[in-house]
């Protein structure tokens, strides 16, 4: 950023930064984009390593998923246009009850976890779209390529993130299922997390 600030006709124009709305955005992003690849990686951990699955098997598993996104992710537009932003809070949310539905059925047969898979795909379809689209709205039209840019930025550095730290959490874990189960709590936190982040953004003047 330093580096930018200096430049003549700079990569990223650091005002934009000063918008409190596209920069509490963007903690939510990094926030929701923390907890994806993070979890995708340690349900294939726990599936294979823990339950014995194989990558088929376990790609079967991760269906569940897919259908609640797809449920959602389709009506996500009418679903913003009626709760707006409050749309990604809710979707945090039943996300943070998957997560906790899965934590809770992690020692029981397999099929005890389809119901929290099914709530993570709903309510990730309800959030994606509505958070891009909070993060970018308040952007000045000069700026909204840039401010694209950074917010795919974002998302990388999201997803690099959340897999250090729950990676982090589900190996120091005495146990696969145990590791899953810590994963799962982190995970619920921080989906509360991005739900109290939303209600800090300001609202569109």
């Amino acid at each position: 950023m330093a580096h930018q600030r200096y430049r003549r006709s700079p990569l990223v124009d650091l005002s934009m930064f000063r918008r409190k709305a596209f920069s509490t955005a963007l903690v939510a992003v990094q926030a929701f984009w923390m907890g994806q690849a993070s979890f995708f990686l340690v349900l294939a951990l726990y599936l294979q390593s823990g339950r014995g699955l194989s990558a088929l098997e376990s790609g079967a598993v991760f269906m569940a998923v897919g259908g609640g996104y797809l449920l959602t992710s389709t009506n996500a537009h009418r679903i913003a246009a009626r709760m707006g932003r409050q749309s990604v809070t809710a979707g945090a949310l039943v996300m943070a009850a998957g997560l906790a539905a899965m934590a809770a059925a992690a020692t029981h047969p397999i099929a005890w976890l389809l119901p929290g898979l099914a709530l993570e795909g709903v309510g990730m379809g309800m959030a994606l779209a509505p958070l891009t689209t909070l993060a970018l709205t308040n952007v000045a039209p000069e700026h909204a390529g840039a401010a694209s840019g950074v917010l795919a930025t974002v998302n990388q550095t999201g997803n690099a993130v959340g897999v250090a730290l729950i990676g982090f959490a589900f190996y120091h874990a005495a146990s696969i299922t145990g590791g899953f189960q810590a994963s799962l709590v982190a995970l619920v936190v921080l989906e509360v997390l991005l739900a109290a982040l939303v209600q800090l953004v300001p609202r569109r003047r």
